[in-house]
């Protein structure tokens, strides 16, 4: 396999029937892949051949696929580099636990299994989108100014496009998993209105996502974190308590 290649998918997934159905429907969708079984040898594949986007199951022999995810992300003895690449995690259905440590482990993005081929390809073009990697020529930053379009919701110093999912703050692009673009752009389109846990889970789970109250609030904290709001309260998306998250438009 060509590592240089700018469509090359790894798909790292003890349980061959599915993994290869995957591979046949993201090679019909024009992707080249190649699929690994076992975790041990699935690190080293995937920081020496450093493929365009990894699909990776929680659950392998050897290692497990938070393991993996750890040790690609962080470095793993007697193999020189790392990846930084978008890693899409796969998950047991409903199981939060997995879906909390793959995000916390440096996971991008998660998809529950049963896997749903067009939330699969979904998922995988957005997180192409924004691997820095892919897009090395990035549109000059727009000026911000409070409105709002079909496809743009603007403040101040924060310009979030809706057709492109790439948001920015001043001027700069904020790295953003798809999943909390998609989180920050729901409460951004809702100045002044507090959004329940409930509306926002049921939000996600029309977008394929098993959304519980502690995947939410990692989201949250993350975005926060990215956004440099880290403050208490936060000026942009504030904590109402009991009740849910509000986010801040300009004054």
């Amino acid at each position: 396999m060509n590592a240089k290649s700018n469509n090359y998918i790894l798909i790292v997934d003890d349980d061959v029937e599915l993994a290869q159905l995957v591979a046949d429907f993201l090679t019909t969708n024009g992707y080249q892949t190649e699929i690994e079984t076992n975790g041990l040898n699935a690190v080293e594949k995937i920081i020496t051949e450093q493929p365009t986007l990894v699909v990776l199951d929680v659950m392998l022999p050897d290692m497990d696929g938070l393991s993996v995810c750890r040790q690609v992300r962080y470095g793993q003895a007697g193999i020189e580099g790392t990846y930084d690449g978008p890693i899409l995690m796969l998950t047991a259905l409903d199981n939060d636990i997995d879906e909390v440590a793959g995000l916390e482990t440096g996971a991008d993005d998660y998809l529950a299994k049963p896997v749903r081929s067009r939330v699969l390809l979904a998922r995988v073009r957005a997180l192409l989108r924004r691997n820095p990697h892919e897009n090395e020529t990035a549109p000059e930053p727009k000026q911000a100014t409070t409105t709002t379009s079909n496809s743009l919701i603007q403040f101040d110093d924060l310009v979030i496009d809706t057709k492109y999912q790439t948001a920015e703050k001043d001027g700069k692009v904020v790295d953003l998993t798809t999943a909390e673009f998609e989180l920050l752009a729901l409460l951004a389109s809702k100045p002044g209105v507090i959004c329940d846990r409930k509306f926002i889970s049921k939000h996600f789970s029309h977008l394929g996502y098993e959304s519980s109250n502690r995947t939410i609030d990692l989201r949250v904290s993350r975005i926060r974190k990215k956004l440099g709001d880290e403050n208490n309260p936060s000026t942009r998306i504030r904590t109402v308590h009991g009740k849910g998250y509000l986010f801040v438009g300009d004054r």
